[in-house]
């Protein structure tokens, strides 16, 4: 089961909003992108693209309002007629639309930054749900885009209406002008209110963002107990890494028991701790420790030691000090060497006395 919003009090972690960037779920506005779009058009007036505009704009009038656009009615007239005008509205609308397509994507890697996911395009049931769907018609953010959208209705309403009000003596005057100055007051105007509704649109959007980043913090928030589950996740669950290290524990153990049978003496304290050493007669180097341990591990080497008849010798400091100072498959160290070359001595010297009476 879900855990309950209310318990999910908890900033989310790092790793949880990388893994929903993934899936596409980003702070994401579409308000930036509306401004800028806006800006670029309000922008044209001060390039040439919008003197060409009006140019344009004036010779598509002119053609329509003398008689230039009627043609005959056959199928190759009004191909022509289709052509012509489509290209004139092209040659008005793809300067302005193409920047505003790449400001639009520009601006939408500004505030989300690159995302690259089709996680959101996958089919899912809740998407076509009627009882999800109603949740959301009355979700938080529903609400918060019916309240945007009402008050961006509402201010470019009367931005406009201001603008035709500002503009309608001109454009009563305009109607005994040419087209070039028709076209000129029309540009300019819808120029000046596309600059009004843009400098509305920024402030819409910076509000907009700093919701939408709120919003997106709140729904990613976590419960402390889905953070203690990701970091067993990402760190291993205790428990199991104990299991496993007994195991590797257990399996070390075995192969150190496996080689009990090649030493050469045992040395004990007597009964806390063994250490199973090896000199092979002849061998260049020093004595090794195959195995050693404490408690249960040194009763089972001493016993492991007398199924194979090797020699026991009690030796309490030495070894202490082989336990604590040498590990397992090293050579004993230097200032060792007397002590143990006499316990070998004496192995060998028995060993050599009862191959003699043999």
């Amino acid at each position: 089961m879900a855990e309950d919003q209310s318990q999910k009090t908890e900033e989310a972690t790092p790793k949880r909003l990388e893994d929903s960037r993934k899936k596409g779920q980003v702070p994401s506005s579409k308000e930036p992108s509306t401004a800028f779009a806006f800006l670029v058009l309000a922008s044209i007036g001060f390039t040439g693209a919008g003197e060409f505009m009006i140019e344009r704009f004036a010779a598509l009038m002119r053609d329509c309002f003398s008689g230039r656009l009627v043609v005959d009615l056959s199928p190759g007239g009004m191909q022509d007629l289709i052509i012509k005008i489509f290209s004139d509205v092209a040659a008005i609308v793809l300067p302005i639309a193409i920047p505003i397509l790449l400001i639009g994507v520009l601006a939408t890697v500004m505030v989300t930054g690159p995302v690259f996911s089709f996680e959101t395009l996958k089919p899912k049931f809740e998407k076509i749900s009627p009882m999800k769907g109603i949740k959301r018609l009355f979700s938080t953010r529903a609400l918060s885009e019916f309240v945007k959208s009402l008050v961006k209705l509402s201010v470019i309403s009367l931005a406009c209406w201001f603008s035709i009000v500002d503009l309608l003596p001109l454009a009563i005057a305009s109607v005994r002008q040419d087209a070039l100055s028709i076209a000129r007051i029309a540009v300019e105007g819808s120029l000046t209110l596309v600059g009004l509704v843009a400098f509305i649109f920024f402030f819409i959007a910076l509000m907009d963002v700093i919701y939408q980043r709120w919003e997106h913090a709140k729904s990613q928030r976590m419960a402390q107990k889905e953070i203690r589950d990701e970091h067993k996740e990402s760190e291993g669950d205790p428990h199991l890494k104990g299991k496993i290290r007994q195991i590797q524990m257990e399996q070390s153990r075995n192969r150190m028991m496996s080689d009990v049978p090649k030493a050469d003496v045992i040395i004990t304290n007597p009964t806390h701790i063994a250490i199973a050493l090896s000199y092979p007669l002849g061998s260049a180097g020093a004595p090794k420790v195959l195995a050693k341990g404490r408690g249960k591990v040194a009763e089972k080497i001493r016993e492991i030691a007398r199924e194979n008849e090797i020699p026991i010798r009690e030796n309490k400091p030495l070894a202490r000090s082989l336990f604590k100072s040498v590990k397992i498959g090293d050579e004993i160290p230097e200032h060792l060497y007397e002590a143990v070359a006499v316990i070998i001595a004496e192995i060998y010297r028995i060993k050599a006395e009862g191959n003699a009476r043999a």
